[in-house]
């Protein structure tokens, strides 16, 4: 029998969910797409799911075709969540690596085979290889992702993901021209997998907002390749010995005159050039320590902004259980229950629930959910649903709202309850307190 999971009583299997990581754990299903309210609700708390990066576009493209079959608008889903910058559009394949013998450079003979097991063993979701410039020996940003690997001939082939336009406008502007890999290896000092593809030769584009990457290699082996064009060498990143040659030949060409030299002359022309070669350099290690502060005030910023996002959205996707629930009222914001969910979502310290092997730690805020879900159904205008005393008729005649919620039970074939919820949704007038009414809020 196919393994279930039940939302709102009825048991739904894995291919009725937007995301279901796994099939055997019911746990890592998420967003109902059974009916047209689920679907709905889906296209409103995508964003406040937690998927896996590799489950986020096929779940996004199920719940658009969904809502789509039910009539619903997805111009906006599809717009932040399936556009081009969501790595939606097909990037082409590239050329970073090509199979050879690196023995010259100490890295080994890289065959063919080699580059099979790179692609075998890539897996994003375990260790997703970012596009960097320059190699960070533990971290730096990220100006793309590699999505996957592939093979052709003797060459390695990657495509990329969320690649930064200003990044991608450097490239293809050719200020890049030489790129390196750089491949996990085994004991034996034979590649197993990429880590990621350096980009070298010039100077980062001045980007805003790039996502900041923490390598976690433990302890493993890697080796860095160069790969690419041949090297198109700027005077300003020649050698201090290349720039006083051209100094000096320059000086003595044919074409000049001749001239004679005291030592204080040519003490001083070396120091001249010496002094012009390394204003450059200088000024280039002053930008990058001006650009290094910066970067690390964004990250800072960046880091409390994500950590203020993040407790929003636990309290929200709370708040959001609660009410599908039919477990949360309007009153409840009034009352300032919203900003309580807030500050407990801010809170790490667990309480310890249950007794035995059933025993588990939840946070502050899980207890406050826990504790509201065990009350009685909530509808529009105050009232508890009681389903067993409602589905025995035992409610008082001639209510109008239970009377409406029974004659949509029958016409739909629905629980008293979802009947009750929709009726009073629709005719909130019907939901005024009276005598029969309890839980009023």
């Amino acid at each position: 029998m196919a393994k279930t999971k039940t939302v709102e009583g009825i048991a739904l299997t894995a291919d009725k969910f937007a995301s279901a990581g796994d099939p055997d754990n019911t746990d890592t299903w998420h967003l109902p797409l059974d009916t047209h309210k689920h679907v709905n609700s889906a296209l409103d708390m995508y964003a406040h799911t937690e998927l896996a990066s590799s489950e986020k576009a096929p779940a996004a493209r199920k719940i658009v075709a969904r809502a789509k079959e039910e009539g619903l608008d997805t111009t906006d889903f599809v717009k932040n969540h399936l556009s081009q910058t969501h790595g939606e559009a097909p990037r082409p394949w590239i050329e970073i690596f090509r199979a050879g013998d690196y023995r010259g450079a100490n890295k080994g003979l890289i065959t063919r085979a080699d580059l099979d097991r790179v692609v075998r063993n890539y897996d994003p979701t375990y260790h997703e290889a970012p596009a960097t410039i320059g190699h960070p020996a533990d971290d730096k940003p990220a100006y793309g992702w590699i999505e996957s690997l592939a093979v052709d001939g003797d060459k390695l082939l990657a495509r990329e993901k969320q690649v930064d336009p200003k990044f991608d406008e450097a490239r293809k502007a050719g200020r890049f021209k030489k790129r390196s890999a750089a491949f996990y290896c085994d004991a034996d000092g034979n590649i197993t997998g990429l880590r990621h593809v350096a980009y070298l030769g010039a100077q980062p584009p001045e980007v805003k907002g790039l996502q900041d990457l923490a390598f976690n290699d433990h302890g493993s082996k890697f080796i860095e390749v160069d790969f690419g064009e041949d090297d198109v060498v700027a005077d300003a990143t020649k050698t201090v010995a290349e720039q006083i040659k051209a100094y000096f030949a320059e000086l003595f060409s044919s074409s000049a005159q001749p001239k004679t030299f005291s030592e204080d002359d040519a003490r001083r022309i070396a120091t001249d050039a010496a002094t012009a070669t390394a204003a450059p350099l200088q000024a280039k290690v002053t930008a990058l320590e001006a650009e290094l502060k910066a970067q690390s005030t964004k990250f800072a910023e960046r880091e409390t902004a994500i950590a203020g996002g993040e407790v929003k959205q636990r309290a929200t996707a709370a708040i959001t259980k609660l009410k599908s629930a039919g477990k949360w009222t309007p009153a409840f914001e009034k009352m300032g229950l919203g900003p309580v969910f807030e500050e407990l979502a801010k809170s790490t310290a667990t309480v310890e629930f249950g007794e035995g092997d059933a025993k588990k730690n939840i946070t502050t805020l899980e207890t406050l959910v826990l504790f509201l879900e065990g009350l009685p159904k909530i509808v529009s205008g105050g009232r508890f649903v009681e389903g067993a005393q409602a589905g025995r008729g035992q409610t008082a005649s001639g209510d109008p709202l239970t009377n409406a919620a029974r004659a949509r039970q029958k016409e739909k074939k629905i629980s008293f309850s979802e009947a009750l919820s929709e009726v009073a949704e629709e005719h909130p007038e019907l939901t005024v307190a009276s005598g029969s009414s309890a839980g009023a809020v």
